[in-house]
């Protein structure tokens, strides 16, 4: 009798724990896509090519498949950066306000951009600000801008 009821209870421990242990054994979330220094790294690197008009350099920062403000893809971002680099003699950037959520397949960048440039014709200084988002995937290991929006604030500029 003594061997039933220990062979019962046994049975019974199996039965309650088995879905409790097969329920711990979920799997791991992925790794998150990237780490915050080489986010800000990017933004280094960002910062210095547009401050150096250095539009390959810059737009090697770009996927192919990018898009801007939700309608120009990537040769439409190459004519804009392009004829802007070509119409400034220099060219200052600041990110304020910068916030980063790091995903386990993106990245997401928001905050407030500062622009301050002085023109090639007539050395005129406007300061262009506003808000700006960045989605960065990776490319073969390497971040990526996948989408950049940004819009300039009304009333800003001499």
């Amino acid at each position: 009798m003594r061997i039933k009821s220990i062979t019962f209870i046994s049975l019974l421990l199996v039965l309650v724990l088995l879905p409790l242990s097969l329920g711990a054994q979920k799997k791991p979330l992925p790794p998150l896509l990237t780490t915050k220094e080489e986010v800000v790294q990017f933004f280094a690197a960002y910062s210095d090519r547009y401050i150096q008009k250095d539009v390959n350099g810059f737009l090697s920062l770009f996927s192919s498949k990018a898009i801007q403000n939700q309608k120009d893809g990537l040769e439409g971002i190459r004519t804009d950066y392009a004829n802007f680099f070509d119409r400034s003699l220099t060219l200052l950037f600041r990110m304020e306000e910068m916030n980063m959520e790091i995903y386990q397949n993106a990245v997401e960048v928001k905050g407030h951009y500062q622009i301050d440039q002085v023109l090639n014709k007539g050395g005129e200084r406007k300061i262009l600000k506003g808000n700006i988002r960045w989605v960065l995937g990776k490319e073969n290991g390497v971040l990526k801008i996948l989408s950049l929006d940004y819009q300039n604030d009304k009333g800003v500029g001499p």
